[in-house]
């Protein structure tokens, strides 16, 4: 099933390749989340860039635990994504920002199904002012980068529409095409620019407007992938080259908004923290091995027995 396989497609040695290096071979479920939370430090302002630069190792090798999470607890799944469409286009346009709204008028079960992921943005989002204002050091490192996995996954134009995966247009296999195989050809890290971190008043909000511009690109990318297809029904080398000269480039987009969002995120809670004194520069994970898995800060700590 997509919903529960969406970023689990790369084999899992491709996990310990050193951040550094980037090489052929990665899909966007590890190189996408790991370009965005490598853009969000470089997108930074100087007042937050040495801390979090201090700490990039951890931030970038840690951007895909969310999808990991999801192996252990399936409610993890809804927070990945959100089809605004699922009422319909005009319902999406105006789809309640305010979770209790929304569950009052659709219902906890049928909101799961439709997808969380503002609201989560908006929960990390609480979780790292409360870490600023307690200059919990590690705390900061950790939840800046979970929140990182969740807004990289809003921009996926598939990631917010109920054909996530081409299946209602006849299209299937089409979110991996785009946000793993394209990708995986046709963008490396050179080709990705960091841009300027602006303030987000309201992370709920700012994030169903991202997620209605993934939305509106999913017919795009749709619309590049039945050319595409004329051309090469093999989806073979002309298959690609013909995606990527209508949609690499979107893609490009996709990530280098990821970056500048989550920059925006992480800047503004500490704004909204009142703009404490950073903990000093350093690692807060020193010394321990950087592929340790983590776990979802929300779950309670495991039994000992």
């Amino acid at each position: 099933m997509i919903r529960q396989l969406r970023c689990n497609r790369v084999v899992a040695g491709l996990f310990l390749l050193l951040w550094c290096v980037p090489t052929a071979g990665y899909a966007w479920g590890v190189a996408g989340h790991r370009y965005a939370n490598a853009l969000a430090v470089d997108s930074l302002p100087e007042a937050l860039r040495p801390f979090y630069q201090a700490n990039r190792a951890w931030i970038v090798h840690h951007s895909v635990d969310p999808d990991q999470w999801r192996n252990a607890n399936r409610s993890e799944a809804p927070h990945h994504f959100i089809d605004l469409d699922y009422f319909g286009l005009e319902e999406a346009l105006r789809f309640p920002q305010d979770y209790w709204v929304a569950v009052g008028l659709y219902g906890r079960e049928t909101l799961e199904k439709v997808g969380l992921v503002p609201w989560r943005i908006g929960q990390f989002y609480g979780k790292l002012v409360r870490a600023f204002r307690e200059r919990n050091a590690r705390a900061i490192v950790e939840i800046s980068t979970f929140l990182g996995h969740y807004v990289a996954d809003i921009h996926v134009p598939f990631h917010a529409v109920t054909n996530y995966d081409g299946q209602l247009t006849g299209q299937k296999g089409i979110h991996a095409r785009f946000e793993s195989v394209l990708v995986e050809r046709q963008i490396r890290l050179e080709d990705l620019r960091p841009q300027r971190a602006t303030r987000i008043a309201d992370p709920v909000a700012a994030a169903f407007a991202w997620a209605r511009r993934s939305m509106k690109r999913s017919a795009d990318v749709l619309r590049a992938d039945l050319q595409a297809v004329a051309r090469d029904r093999s989806y073979g080398d002309t298959y690609y080259q013909t995606l990527g000269q209508q949609v690499r480039r979107l893609a490009i987009r996709c990530l280098e908004e990821s970056g500048r969002d989550l920059a925006s995120l992480w800047m503004s809670a500490w704004i909204d923290a009142g703009r404490p004194p950073l903990p000093p520069p350093a690692s807060v994970h020193e010394g321990e091995p950087l592929d340790r898995p983590t776990r979802d800060p929300d779950l309670p700590p495991p039994s000992a027995d």
